[in-house]
């Protein structure tokens, strides 16, 4: 038989054309199949995110139970991608059984973080020995220990807080030209004032950065350092104030790390600055950034950073709290506001804060989360607890919003029409693309390095050359091999070394019977001189006399010698 004929008279053209017909209506159908499938599979994507850091904010609420009243709202902003490293290092603990309870705090994990340049080894290696030191030194129960010489440790170590700057950070203040390390020794022991040092610490994080951030609505965990240096000489430098100093800025460093926001030497002198400019290059530039070295003209520079409010009078400000009996008395600040005290204490300071995380690329906000106000736990410890439900309720508010961007931006929208479904294949393609380029970078990066590390030594040899040849030149002292410069260098500073240490043995005081002995001679030395004064004045008489007897005489000469003449 012969098959369907059309109106052409074309035998089969029926059928090709209904074939025809039925695959342009497949191809149509699988068209919004497929995009029916990417919308749904977007949104699905998108809910299960949503949905887990949803039953993640429950599971955290049903932790703490509501607090009645409202509280003070702090802003708090935050990185994403420190977010994302904060986190990171948090689930290190938590696996390392490294994380306390009462230290479960963002800002606290990521102030170790920054002090080892986001490497996460090194800061677990440095947050592991913190908690040996405080379990060891008795930390958690500091508050208990009674500092009773503290007035008379203020007398020979001026130091105090007062006010804060214009940001809301509490400022500090030593004058250190007047610290007298001798007498310090006498009142009190370095054990025990070691131990104060970091009970004043703890009484920061407990209470004066919470205060500050109430007051200041912001987060607030550094602090505004003035020293004063006018004065500083030998004297403040002997072997106790050395130990004392390595001592504390070990402590300071290893357990507090990134508490000081900045750093004012006030008073300098031209030496002290030059010296100064020397150990700058040997610093990190974010840490010598910190540090400003002024001379005495430095009060515009302080008023810049604190109000004249804030600042004692001595400093340059108006302050001179004389109800207190004075500034460096009054510890003047918001953590002597009863007010906020009530609210530190209720944990206002970690409950109610607005978390605001933006993209450290290009700056784009994509997350402002306003946190339900919780109750603390009675810890006693308002400043150190609770601040992990922030962390925990801001990461999945982020990864909503950073949902939302990729599943809506045009380049996730082309990826999914050309391959018909929305997966992370094509992120996990274009991460590697990037990961690839990283590594690249970064191995032309250490090679660079590696060469310029390798040249270095024959550079400042040369230069050492050409410096040593026209030192030959101009001073004739200098050795003329660079191998023998370097002890000569440093046989000269052991020799002065060895003179400070004759000049730091000697007394300071003269002894009494010695200081007698010089008072006899300079009594002595005084009715020398008075003699010597009227025998001058006797032998002036005496040669005046002498004159009016020579002209006498040579007068009765003339008068013989007429009377001879009138005779002959």
């Amino acid at each position: 038989m012969s098959g369907p004929v059309d109106r052409s008279g074309r035998p089969g053209a029926g059928f090709e054309g209904f074939t025809h017909d039925d695959e342009n209506e497949e191809s149509k159908s699988d068209e919004d199949n497929s995009e029916g499938d990417n919308k749904a599979k977007k949104g699905s994507f998108k809910k299960r995110a949503i949905s887990a850091g949803n039953k993640f904010r429950r599971s955290l609420r049903r932790k703490s139970k509501k607090k009645s009243g409202n509280l003070a709202s702090i802003e708090d902003i935050r990185d994403v991608q420190e977010l994302e490293t904060v986190e990171r290092f948090r689930r290190c603990l938590l696996d390392g059984g490294l994380l306390p309870e009462r230290h479960d705090d963002y800002h606290t994990m990521l102030r170790f973080l920054k002090a080892r340049k986001f490497d996460i080894e090194k800061a677990k290696h440095m947050w592991s020995e913190m908690l040996r030191w405080r379990n060891e030194y008795g930390v958690d129960s500091i508050e208990e220990f009674d500092y009773t010489e503290l007035n008379e440790v203020k007398k020979y170590y001026p130091q105090f807080y007062h006010g804060v700057d214009k940001e809301g950070r509490p400022v500090y203040v030593e004058l250190v030209g007047k610290v007298d390390a001798n007498k310090l020794v006498k009142v009190t022991t370095l054990d025990r004032y070691i131990k104060y040092h970091v009970k004043e610490f703890e009484r920061s994080f407990q209470m004066r950065f919470p205060a500050c951030s109430i007051a200041a609505k912001r987060h607030i965990d550094s602090s505004t350092t003035i020293l004063d240096v006018q004065g500083v000489g030998l004297k403040n430098f002997s072997k106790d104030a050395r130990e004392l100093i390595m001592r504390l800025q070990k402590i300071d460093n290893d357990n507090y790390p990134e508490t000081l926001c900045r750093l004012y030497i006030i008073n300098a002198g031209q030496g002290f600055k030059m010296l100064w400019g020397t150990i700058k290059s040997f610093l990190d530039p974010q840490t010598a950034s910190k540090i400003h070295v002024l001379g005495s003209k430095y009060q515009n520079k302080l008023l810049e950073i604190i109000d004249e409010s804030e600042l004692p009078d001595f400093l340059g400000g108006k302050c001179r709290c004389e109800e207190s009996g004075g500034c460096s008395k009054s510890d003047k600040g918001p953590w002597k506001d009863p007010n906020i005290i009530e609210r530190v204490l209720n944990g206002e300071a970690n409950y109610g804060q607005q978390i605001l995380a933006i993209s450290s690329t290009d700056g784009k906000t994509v997350s402002y989360t306003k946190l339900h106000s919780s109750a603390p736990k009675s810890s006693g410890h308002a400043s150190t607890s609770g601040t992990a439900t922030v962390l925990e309720e801001s990461v999945p508010t982020v990864v909503d919003k950073l949902v939302d961007d990729v599943c809506n931006s045009p380049k996730a929208t082309s990826m999914a029409s050309t391959s018909g479904s929305f997966s992370l294949r094509n992120i996990r393609m274009a991460l590697g693309v990037l990961r690839t380029q990283i590594v690249t970078c970064l191995t032309v990066l250490i090679m660079s390095l590696f060469m310029v590390i390798r040249s270095a030594p024959s550079r400042v040899s040369e230069r050492f050359s050409r410096q040593s040849i026209g030192c030959d030149h101009n001073c004739g002292e200098f050795p003329q091999n660079l191998e023998f410069k370097v002890p000569y260098v440093l046989r000269r500073l052991r020799e002065l070394e060895e003179k400070v240490v004759v000049l730091e043995t000697k007394p300071s005081q003269m002894p009494v019977e010695k200081e007698e002995l010089l008072n006899t001679a300079v009594c002595r030395v005084d009715a020398l001189e008075a003699e010597l004064i009227s025998t001058k004045k006797v032998l002036y008489e005496t040669l005046i006399r002498q004159d009016e007897l020579l002209a006498y005489i040579e007068k009765q000469d003339k008068n013989k010698f007429r009377k001879k003449r009138f005779c002959f």
